[in-house]
């Protein structure tokens, strides 16, 4: 892999690594899912009279629906004819809940425009639902906090990839209940984004340096993690198959929670202006931006 820009080795800027292992978190769980287009055969199957929430009846999913139709209204009719034909077809509700989860994780790509012209409280209420989902994973001993299994799993080409992406969210289950919440999060955000865009400058030197200390200040709280960091931050030319290297190492969970721990802090207008660059990049998958940034953000000078 190629590195990204000139890697100035001025010593160790904790702060960073932090989003970039954000953005591998929104990766690895989130931005597998594929485009929202592949839609059921046409065929001339009856069509049943019940909708998405017929099969789907608790109360995370009915939320989640009702705020995709307001972001995505097409997206939303869409998916609903769709599920209202392969129901009539003989659908489960496994079936079911696998093609909501395919159109919201499609959303991340739909909705990034929006995304950088959301409010500061707002990009920091996406973060809290994902360090929630990512404490809960941590709770329940997950094997997706080791670096090792990200790692393997980012290897896998997208055939395989977004099947064992979907199969991790069954119905009913804490995760998927997790991952209606945080959805209709994200949803609810770029809405609000739509219909009143702030408009921010990108992030400056000042910007960076607050970003920096922040990190700092956690990594002398937390030694353990800053040496993960230190690892994350020490590698030649981040490039993606060298993220992939030196994530093996990694609690991946601990450092998504990190991270959000770090936007807390972070003055509201710097943490608007942080985000509003980053999200967007990393809810289309554009990794070697994002690293790229990140990279930028870690050695100043």
């Amino acid at each position: 892999g190629m590195p990204f820009g000139p890697h100035k080795q001025t010593g160790l800027q904790l702060g960073l690594g932090m989003l970039a292992v954000v953005s591998l978190g929104f990766l690895v769980l989130f931005l597998a899912g594929p485009s929202a287009d592949e839609s059921l055969s046409n065929g001339d199957r009856t069509v049943a009279e019940t909708g998405l929430t017929s099969v789907l009846p608790d109360a995370e999913t009915r939320q989640v629906v009702e705020a995709l139709k307001t972001a995505a209204p097409a997206t939303y009719a869409k998916l609903d004819a769709d599920a209202r034909r392969a129901i009539g077809g003989g659908a489960d509700q496994e079936a079911i809940s696998r093609m909501l989860l395919e159109a919201l994780f499609a959303q991340f790509n739909d909705q990034a425009f929006y995304l950088q012209s959301a409010t500061s409280d707002d990009y920091q209420s996406i973060m809290a639902g994902l360090a929630a989902g990512l404490r809960q994973m941590q709770d329940a001993d997950s094997a997706w906090c080791e670096g090792p299994r990200i790692a393997a799993f980012l290897a896998q080409n997208d055939e395989t990839l977004v099947p064992s992406l979907l199969s991790e969210f069954p119905y009913g289950s804490p995760q998927y209940v997790w991952a209606m919440g945080w959805m209709e999060t994200v949803l609810n955000v770029a809405s609000r984004a739509q219909a009143q865009p702030r408009r921010y400058a990108k992030p400056s030197a000042r910007d960076e340096a607050i970003l920096q200390q922040q990190g700092l200040a956690l990594g002398s709280e937390q030694w353990g993690l800053a040496l993960q960091v230190a690892a994350f931050a020490n590698a030649e030319g981040v490039s993606y198959a060298k993220m992939q290297e030196v994530i093996g190492g990694m609690d991946v969970c601990e450092l998504g929670i990190a991270v959000e721990s770090v936007s807390d802090r972070l003055p509201t207008d710097v943490r608007a202006r942080i985000w509003a660059d980053l999200m967007p990049e990393i809810m289309i998958g554009n990794t070697p931006y994002v690293m790229y940034r990140v990279t930028d953000y870690f050695f100043l000078g």
